[in-house]
């Protein structure tokens, strides 16, 4: 039979009839992320992880050397040697494994590497995935290189098991924190003027974090605070203060890397905004968990400017986004009328952006307010008086600032740039209000005398004047009243925001109809 005989109807029903028998193995490798596959081989071929596992071997045998020749082996030397493996492990987890992912995303993005990745089926965070997974098959390979010292500790009778673990799951969540950062940072490669600032921040960064953390490590001051820790009654409010803040940052440093990954078109606003959502009831249940009884009236205010401080940050680049929704957004509105109206300001552009911040500013003082009542805040009012004026000052600045730059964003270019010059804006915003009242004194008054109504927009002088002291309240409350005004100059910004959703859904149900018509063509036919 030569190469071009068509098969036999015989063997060709066989082979439809019987598909290919692949074994369970075969099935779940298929099921594993490629960035994950070719990230692990590639590190393990390169220079640095043989170079990195080499050093830790003579350090892990040097260490071993050591204790073996002292013939007066005490519980002191026992915490030494853990001190030396564990500060031997600092720069493997928080600078090489972080460094190497980030050097491996700078690379994919100037061989344009990414873009082949995002025609195919892979979506950024299946790539961001693969990065962190590969940075974790990383750790666990350092550390099984210096198990053994780690584990010596323990029969020298020098460090318990709980320190063991307990430095083992930090040590974890720290090196995927790091590298969650580092491919972050790597990916402000797409932005071309902020790559030689992510290469300096992220170098500097980590550096200077490993060599704070093996100096802290090495010199027992680790040790000791672990075990103080591990027996005072606030230790589970300490360890979900430690992993919780670096798994949200975890989190959100994902998301970052995503996003810039995402077409320009796609959605990218809408999982952030649902990310304060979570942090909202992630920060008050954890109070509600952890905090004592008795610090939760003055724990709460804390946690209300925290998280309207978070809010802050987020919507600078909320109120400065393109206007309108792109085509993209547009096709995938929510056809339902019911939820166009719950998640329009979810959706894209500076005018719903500012209509979100206001509606999490309103759910961060319900939920906060709620929750004071309901923990017996009413009798500390005097107490907590000091805190709940920086509370309020941070929410009348947060508003005006916003309301603010996003008016300054409307007379900017409606192009990416605009949107860039439109987030310096409001920082500059700040201190323009903050340095031109002092300067003014200077050159006017030749002093400054003292606080005054032209000081009223600076955050800073304003609050450490009035918080904590008489006459806080009126000048609180003067600042909420023009936060207010603003806010109803706004109104005509916030209801084109929800028409443009409104007219996103009816566009969204025609394409779908559109999109329908063939299909019952084809089935009449």
């Amino acid at each position: 039979m030569s190469a071009t005989a068509p098969m036999p109807p015989e063997a060709a029903a066989v082979s439809a009839a019987e598909p290919l028998a692949l074994s369970w193995f075969e099935r779940w490798s298929d099921r594993l992320n490629p960035i994950l596959v070719r990230e692990v081989q590639q590190a393990v071929k390169g220079r640095m992880f043989f170079l990195a596992v080499l050093a830790a071997l003579v350090v892990s045998i040097g260490i071993a050397i050591v204790v073996a020749i002292d013939l007066n082996v005490t519980a002191d030397d026992g915490r030494d040697v853990f001190n030396a493996g564990l500060a031997c492990l600092v720069p493997l987890v928080l600078f090489i494994v972080p460094m190497q992912a980030y050097q491996a995303m700078r690379m994919e993005l100037r061989a344009g590497i990414v873009e082949q990745l995002l025609l195919s089926k892979l979506r950024p965070w299946r790539i961001v995935l693969g990065k962190l997974g590969t940075a974790m098959v990383q750790y666990f390979l350092f550390l099984s290189v210096l198990a053994p010292v780690l584990s010596l500790t323990y029969l020298l009778r020098g460090v318990d098991l709980p320190s063991i673990g307990w430095s083992l799951m930090f040590s974890l969540v720290f090196c995927l924190g790091a590298t969650a950062c580092a491919v972050s940072a790597a990916a402000q490669g797409v932005i071309p003027g902020l790559q030689p600032l992510a290469n300096l921040g992220i170098a500097f960064g980590l550096g200077m974090g490993t060599i704070g953390m093996m100096v802290y490590v090495g010199d027992g001051e680790y040790l000791r605070d672990l075990g103080w820790g591990t027996r005072s009654a606030e230790w589970a409010l300490i360890v979900t203060t430690i992993v919780g803040g670096t798994l949200c940052g975890i989190v959100l440093s994902a998301m970052v890397a995503a996003s810039l990954l995402t077409h320009g078109f796609e959605n990218r606003s809408t999982p952030f905004r649902l990310f304060l959502i979570g942090m909202v009831v992630v920060t008050v249940g954890w109070v509600w968990v952890f905090a004592p009884p008795t610090a939760m009236r003055y724990v709460l205010p804390g946690i209300a400017t925290f998280l309207a401080l978070l809010g802050a940050g987020f919507g600078i680049f909320m109120v400065t986004e393109p206007q309108h929704l792109s085509p993209r957004a547009r096709a995938l509105a929510p056809k339902s009328r019911l939820l166009s109206v719950l998640v329009a300001a979810l959706l894209p552009g500076r005018d719903r952006g500012l209509l979100f911040m206001i509606l999490y500013q309103a759910l961060v003082a319900g939920v906060v307010g709620v929750s004071w009542v309901a923990a017996g805040g009413m009798s500390g009012t005097m107490s907590a008086r000091g805190m709940w004026e920086v509370y309020g000052f941070t929410l009348a600045y947060v508003l005006i600032y916003l309301c603010l730059g996003r008016f300054v964003r409307t007379l900017l270019p409606a192009t990416p740039m605009g949107g860039n010059l439109g987030r310096i804006a409001i920082p500059l915003l700040v201190m323009v209000f903050t340095i031109v009242p002092f300067l003014f004194d200077a050159l006017v008054q030749g002093h400054v005398r003292g606080w005054h109504v032209g000081h009223a927009l600076d955050p800073f002088f304003t609050i450490e004047k009035f918080a904590w002291r008489d006459r806080g309240e009126d000048v609180i409350v003067g600042l909420l009243i023009l936060a207010g005004v603003l806010v109803a100059l706004s109104l005509p910004a916030l209801l084109r925001g929800l028409a443009e959703a409104a007219v996103a859904r009816q566009a969204a149900m025609a394409a779908a109809a559109v999109a329908a018509r063939p299909a019952e063509q084809d089935g009449a036919a």
